[in-house]
């Protein structure tokens, strides 16, 4: 398989523009080994949504129904090995075309809910949440002595510099009573000069490690920031992040400082899942309130339009919803039943979502499908919405 961060913006497209005559089968498996070891369950789950796919199939009238529940059988190989013990990756993606033949396998760290989709082409929401969700982010955990620089990918984690801070004993400590000594003469006791010290040497490394990740975040495209040093540090070493970055970072004070590998990045994992869900409430949040202000567009016409210009930076839509539309002979993409300037003809498109990401990722814009966002601020908009370039 395939590590899905190495699809990159082109095969991503490629995927989107992908067809076959008879379908392609989509399918997502969640192998959580923690809570199946085997993966018993996720095959029986598997079965089960694929035996109901070929129940479906079967019944189906017309020409096409026998040779698609024939290359449906034939590719049950190749499915059922997506929830085998002995493959990596929480994650198993496939595409499989029932016609031409080509099959790709993908695999995640993080988790995906189970499905089993034939259409025209791949079904790719599950796979945009991912990426979506996915986007790089730095971690940094602090303490007074040190600072691991972490980097967090589609539910991985990778140690990119560790600072240790240096201890120096300082020659001139001295013991005696606050006051002590000849008259006009004050000096602090032993024990006073030590926290003195010990503050400002803090104070250093705080601002080297702020430095180091600040650095780090530009030459590595941090999208994000996590910082975590417990009651104390968390919030200090927040405030030494240059003003652009600070609206990136975000911070929890727990202490994650001496967790294993597997635990932290478990809940690094669910620290960036909670900073994404907030991220998405308050991104649907300000596309409503800046609708139709020159600054974004919503409702599926208005989004159509916005991308035929492509003047869209940031599409979001409800993989939940099944748009509606057409395509004109010039490629232009209508929203329901609306006609094109001069009665120019159009072809019902079924796959209408799958041609707003298209030119979405056509034209540079991020794409971001969130669950629920048509029951929610954009529910006047049926969940779709796109913040405008100009």
């Amino acid at each position: 398989m395939v590590a899905i961060e190495r699809l990159d913006e082109d095969g991503l497209k490629d995927l989107a523009h992908r067809t076959d005559e008879l379908g392609v089968l989509s399918v997502y498996v969640n192998a959580d080994f923690r809570h199946d070891p085997n993966l018993q369950a996720a095959g029986i789950d598997l079965k089960n949504r694929f035996r109901e796919l070929q129940r479906r199939v079967t019944e189906e009238a017309g020409d096409r129904s026998r040779p698609v529940a024939a290359a449906l059988e034939r590719l049950w190989p190749e499915v059922e090995s997506l929830a085998s013990p002995m493959d990596s990756g929480r994650s198993r993606i496939a595409f499989a075309a029932l016609g031409s033949g080509w099959v790709d396998r993908f695999e995640s760290a993080m988790p995906v809910s189970p499905r089993v989709v034939l259409d025209d082409g791949p079904f790719l929401h599950p796979l945009l949440e991912q990426l979506d969700e996915g986007r790089t982010a730095g971690v940094v955990i602090v303490s007074a002595d040190n600072a691991q620089l972490l980097e967090w990918r589609l539910g991985t984690l990778e140690l990119v510099r560790e600072l240790e801070q240096e201890y120096v004993e300082a020659s001139h400590e001295r013991s005696g009573q606050l006051g002590g000594g000849p008259p006009g003469q004050y000096h602090s006791p032993k024990r006073e000069q030590q926290k003195d010290r010990a503050r400002d040497r803090a104070e250093r490394f705080l601002d080297e490690a702020a430095t180091v990740a600040a650095g780090l975040a530009d030459q590595r495209k941090w999208q994000r920031i996590l910082v975590s040093g417990g009651d104390r540090w968390t919030s200090p070493m927040i405030e030494r992040f240059p003003q652009p970055l600070r609206d990136k970072v975000f911070g929890d004070s727990r202490v994650l400082n001496g967790l294993d590998e597997g635990t932290l990045a478990a809940t690094v994992t669910e620290l960036v899942h909670e900073q994404h869900n907030e991220h998405e409430r308050q991104l649907v949040e300000r596309m409503r309130e800046v609708g139709g202000s020159g600054a974004a567009v919503v409702g599926l016409s208005e989004v159509a339009q916005a991308l035929n210009a492509g003047r869209v930076d940031h599409l979001v839509y409800d993989p939940e919803v099944r748009y509606v539309g057409s395509v004109a002979a010039d490629g232009e993409l209508y929203a329901g039943d609306e006609v094109a300037p001069g009665g120019q003809e159009r072809k019902p498109e079924p796959r209408l979502t799958e041609r707003l990401v298209e030119r979405a990722l056509t034209t540079g814009a991020r794409v971001s499908p969130i669950e629920g966002a048509a029951n929610g601020a954009l529910q006047d908009a049926e969940g779709i919405a796109a913040l405008l370039r100009w």
